[in-house]
């Protein structure tokens, strides 16, 4: 990532909106995200995300419009985290193949390490997330991490160029969610194997990621 987009980066996770009497939109996302892990999005009030943080209970409606804005910028917060994330994993002098599995590696640790709030990024609890610019450009960002080691593997000769490097993306993205679903749903548990079930993971994405490889 360009200079200018970790400046981005930095920017999105800053946020913007502030309360007279401290950041009320941040204490707000990390009670909201704790409450989410404890028990899912479906009993988070913001009522009782106010009584909890000791304020009015109008006074998360200026930061919030809703329930679902509350979600939104939630998610957001997950996927600038799962942004950074896929960005360290990526050491200096790495190929580029090898830069992309430890990429998907630390996205499918995300996932394992939050499940809820991966499942509130990818599933049908927002109902239209397009419509929150936040959580559009934060995803948009994330999925950039993906779409920059394939330009660079394309360019050097490393991935196959005979298709888009959007679709090589999108392709490696739909692996790593994948792996990622079955594997905080105890999915992997379920094959008769020895195999433990973290050795089962990386096998499968280094040799799903084989596929993209440039014939010789």
């Amino acid at each position: 990532m360009s200079v200018s987009n970790e400046q981005e980066l930095s920017a999105e996770a800053s946020g913007s909106g502030t309360y007279h009497h401290g950041n009320l939109r941040e204490t707000l996302l990390e009670l909201a995200r704790k409450h989410l892990e404890d028990s899912g999005p479906d009993k988070l009030s913001l009522r009782a995300l106010a009584r909890e943080a000791g304020v009015s209970q109008t006074a998360p409606y200026r930061h919030f419009a809703d329930k679902q804005g509350l979600l939104a910028a939630l998610a957001a917060q997950g996927y600038l985290e799962l942004t950074r994330l896929t960005l360290a994993a990526q050491k200096a002098g790495m190929e580029t193949a090898e830069r992309l599995f430890t990429a998907g590696l630390a996205y499918i640790r995300f996932a394992s390490d939050h499940p809820a709030l991966y499942k509130l990024m990818f599933g049908p609890v927002i109902g239209q997330p397009m419509q929150f610019p936040e959580l559009k450009r934060a995803g948009e960002l994330s999925f950039q991490v993906i779409l920059d080691i394939v330009r660079d593997g394309v360019r050097e000769g490393t991935f196959d160029s005979n298709s888009p490097e959007e679709l090589i993306a999108m392709t490696c993205w739909s692996t790593v969610h994948g792996i990622s679903s079955l594997s905080i749903d105890g999915m992997f548990g379920c094959v008769d194997t020895n195999i433990p079930d973290t050795t089962l993971i990386e096998g499968t994405l280094r040799l799903s990621l084989q596929g993209l490889l440039a014939r010789t």
